[in-house]
């Protein structure tokens, strides 16, 4: 048993932008949320980074959420999105995005 979908529906996400932020196919990850196919190892590691959650509760053999905490704290999901988000960009786009909000804090 598998959590994506569960986990997807919490965050009011669509299984396209989910598919976006994991740079898959939105067929991909169907496949995923429903047991069709399996992710690799290093996509189960981005999957449970962008849910915040370990990858045994994404896989279902922890019924904790073995939240992962990079920062010491809790992302927040709208802090989680962008994170995503940001992740899926080319390194140039994250270099403009960047510039960009480093410009309008300066305001």
């Amino acid at each position: 048993m598998n959590r994506f979908y569960e986990l997807r529906t919490e965050k009011a996400l669509s299984q396209r932008t989910i598919a976006r932020l994991l740079n898959v196919s939105q067929a991909t990850y169907n496949n995923w949320e429903n047991s069709r196919t399996e992710p690799s190892v290093a996509q189960l590691i981005k999957c449970a980074q962008l849910f915040g959650v370990s990858v045994d509760y994404l896989i279902g053999n922890s019924e904790e959420y073995g939240v992962i905490n990079y920062t010491n704290r809790l992302l927040t999901d709208d802090e989680s999105t962008l994170l995503g988000i940001y992740r899926a960009l080319s390194l140039s786009m994250q270099k403009s995005l960047l510039n960009f909000l480093n410009d309008i804090k300066s305001d």
